[in-house]
């Protein structure tokens, strides 16, 4: 999953080492410090909303910490005219991801009122443990919370995204990089994947707050895929390129919403693409070019990983790193080339 924000910027260098390792590739020697890291503190909200006797949410990243440990690892104060709000704190979790290239998660912190939230204009304040604070209005609009309807699909379109990458050629250089080394490398192989591109449409305002959006992805028998589902807070704009790592008749993903408030969900019908739309996995060679070669400055010999020379048939044998959706959540999370989640900007 690939979200625009600081929190998941080791996410995003591993999709660009994916898609071009060697160009793209950085030395980075920073590690996750365990807790809750939570987007708004960073980035806060001009404003956000609900609806009366609704909730609403806080967005993070929590690394090596329980779940249910996380509530006192923040604190939100709200305040209608000056006077404190009760609320209790509610961490939820919704992804797997990467923090500094460490397995995570990411949250959703709901905030629920002791007492139903009435019309008006909230303050909010929000701190954690380092110090760190941010104040921003939540507007609470007359309209009552509600039973929510799915998003319908306001687009699906199929996209092959590279899940997996094998295969090197390398060299001594004259030039260090930033991780002081001199050996340069880049990849033959590139695993591609056919892939669902899926665009939700908005829920109404003051309903969003209160909700989380998913897409869920089908197997080949229509049924939920147990590492297929993907949600995030329904207050953004959100959309998801979904990837599947076999063949299938149609490749199918179900956009559905949670109702933080009461905890139903409710799901749309399938949105389907058929093989002949979307394609197949397969198996891309793209080798760099002698202009590229070039400007690596090689003092020694270029070798395939097994010793042959650059330009000879190398053996054949399974090499590299496959990063598909296959083999369990912390799995698919690597391949953030394969599964995309862009995070577009609405108005709060």
């Amino acid at each position: 999953m690939i979200l625009k924000n600081r929190l998941f910027g080791t996410c995003l260098l591993v999709a660009a080492v994916a898609s071009a390792p060697d160009r793209a590739s950085a030395c980075s020697t920073s590690e996750p410090v365990p807790g809750l890291d939570l987007w708004e503190l960073h980035n806060p909200p001009e404003r956000l909303y609900t609806a009366t006797g609704g909730v609403f949410s806080l967005y993070g990243v929590l690394y090596d910490t329980e779940l249910a440990e996380a509530a006192a690892l923040v604190d939100v104060a709200v305040a209608l005219d000056g006077e404190a709000v009760a609320t209790e704190l509610e961490v939820v979790q919704l992804n797997p991801t990467l923090s500094a290239g460490e397995p995570a998660w990411t949250v959703a912190v709901v905030v629920r009122p002791v007492e139903p939230l009435q019309a008006g204009v909230y303050q909010v304040t929000v701190a954690d443990l380092d110090g760190d604070e941010v104040t921003f209005p939540l507007t609470v609009e007359a309209e009552p919370v509600a039973t929510l309807e799915p998003p319908a699909a306001e687009v699906v379109d199929p996209v092959e995204v590279t899940v997996g990458f094998g295969g090197t050629i390398c060299c001594e250089s004259d030039l260090t990089s930033s991780c002081g080394e001199t050996t340069r490398c880049d990849y033959t192989t590139f695993d591609k994947a056919p892939a669902v591109y899926v665009v939700p449409s908005p829920l109404p305002r003051a309903q969003a707050g209160s909700a989380l959006v998913w897409v869920q992805r089908l197997d080949a028998a229509g049924e939920p895929d147990p590492d297929g589902r993907f949600q995030y807070p329904a207050r953004d704009m959100i959309d998801w390129t979904v990837e599947f790592a076999e063949a299938q008749a149609e490749y199918c993903v179900v956009l559905g919403v949670t109702n933080l408030v009461d905890g139903t969900s409710a799901s749309g019908p399938p949105q389907c693409l058929s093989r002949e739309e979307a394609g197949e996995p397969r198996v891309v060679t793209d080798e760099p070019t002698a202009e590229e070669i070039e400007a690596w400055e090689c003092k020694g010999p270029l070798e395939y990983e097994d010793g042959t020379p650059f330009g000879e048939e190398p053996e054949k044998k399974e090499v590299g790193c496959r990063l598909g959706a296959e083999g369990g959540a912390w799995t698919w999370l690597a391949a953030l080339a394969g599964l995309g989640l862009g995070r577009r900007r609405r108005r709060r």
